[in-house]
């Protein structure tokens, strides 16, 4: 009966041991799911998504709700995600409550969403002459956006994908570069030629650059003028 006795206290302290051990583990689990949120704050352009990961204990109740509607949010239970759609600029609160498995109350995670509209900068050339290519450099918020062209009128001046003008004929033609829902106007006239540069070559000789339609350039088109005593000096 004594041995017994030891015995059951041996293997009641051994048990008690083992419990210990095995709590440790439990523990370290829980702290790796404790509720958080990937970010708590973020920007958003209007018309894109933000993602923000949703941290949560297994088999825990995951609701969000927005403060108002400048933003759209969907929860994805699949892959622990809320998507933040921005829909008009302006700032929103997102709240996340993780309730835990039989838990009454749960916690609440926030994150304060900042929504800007797209924008895009345009530059380039405003005068081309025919047959002349120039290409229009674009700047976009966010960064890397996906811009397209239009022209208003292809028989004066065509555009393509990458903002290359090339100029067709003369005239005024207006060129629209568009980023998402922000678009922006640069205006280009294209005319028959344009003197590009000129440079003294020799005492009594200038070269000019002239670009166009240059095949129609009679002699008598091309002038030269003193800026200081106004008189026109004939060219040959």
């Amino acid at each position: 009966g004594k041995d017994m006795k030891t015995f059951k206290k041996v293997l009641a302290s051994a048990l008690a041991a083992a419990m210990v051990v095995t709590a440790f583990p439990v523990t370290n689990a829980e702290a790796a799911t404790k509720a958080k949120l990937s970010a708590t704050k973020a920007t958003v352009y209007t018309g894109t998504v933000k993602t923000i990961k949703v941290s949560a204990p297994a088999g825990a109740t995951v609701k969000a709700t927005k403060s108002n509607s400048n933003i759209k949010i969907a929860y994805s239970k699949t892959t622990k995600t809320l998507k933040v759609r921005g829909v008009k600029a302006g700032t929103a609160k997102v709240n996340v409550k993780v309730t835990k498995k039989g838990a009454k109350k749960g916690t609440n995670l926030k994150a304060t969403i900042t929504v800007k509209n797209e924008a895009i900068r345009v530059s380039g050339a405003s005068v081309i002459a025919v047959g002349e290519k120039a290409t229009l450099k674009t700047a976009t918020a966010p960064k890397g956006a996906a811009v397209s062209f239009k022209s208003s009128d292809d028989t004066i001046a065509t555009v393509d994908e990458k903002g290359v003008v090339t100029g067709v004929k003369a005239g005024k033609v207006t060129i629209t570069a568009t980023a998402g829902k922000a678009s922006k106007d640069v205006e280009i006239e294209v005319k028959n030629y344009v003197l590009k540069a000129v440079k003294q070559t020799k005492a009594n000789e200038f070269e000019a650059t002239i670009i166009g339609a240059t095949k129609n350039i009679k002699p008598a088109d091309v002038t030269m003028k003193n800026t200081t005593t106004n008189v026109v000096v004939p060219v040959k």
